[in-house]
């Protein structure tokens, strides 16, 4: 019975250290998603903006030239707030663990489950995180491309 509970809570850990890992690739590839987008707002305001005409504009296309620029500076924010380093759990304090070890008071198989039940708990609070910053994420994609709509009207 042992060996099964040993067995388990080794699967159990494995798994929840796959579980974190994903988690930080997700994070790690969010954040490069948000620089590349903040690249093509900044490369799509110096093509349109090296196209705007020189002399008078219309009312029409000073807004639209506005509305860009506050787009583009949204979109700063934006990819600022999602690529800016912020609490990301992914240990566990193991003192306890390696003092029961050392003792003799801990079994391999308690050892695993108390690092998965933290993993687990690991997860669970920077699941939060990852969706307040894939919801950003979704306002940059959105700033961006009405900033592309706001260059093209400015420049028309």
């Amino acid at each position: 019975m042992a060996d099964d509970r040993t067995d388990a809570s080794a699967v159990l850990w494995e798994q929840s250290k796959a579980e974190i890992a994903q988690q930080d690739a997700d994070v790690d590839s969010l954040r490069t998603r948000a620089v590349a987008l903040l690249s093509v707002g900044a490369l799509v305001g110096g093509l349109f903006g090296s196209r705007l005409p020189h002399g008078h504009l219309s009312p029409m296309n000073v807004a639209a030239l506005v509305a860009a620029l506050v787009l583009f500076a949204v979109s700063v924010v934006l990819a600022v707030a999602i690529a800016w380093p912020r609490d990301w759990y992914f240990g566990a304090d193991r003192q306890p663990l390696v003092s029961r070890v050392a003792d003799g008071t801990a079994t391999l198989a308690q050892v695993n489950l108390s690092l998965a039940r933290r993993a687990e708990q690991n997860w669970t609070e920077n699941y939060g995180t990852m969706r307040r910053m894939y919801r950003l994420f979704a306002v940059l994609c959105a700033a961006v491309g009405l900033q592309v709509v706001a260059w093209a009207i400015a420049v028309i």
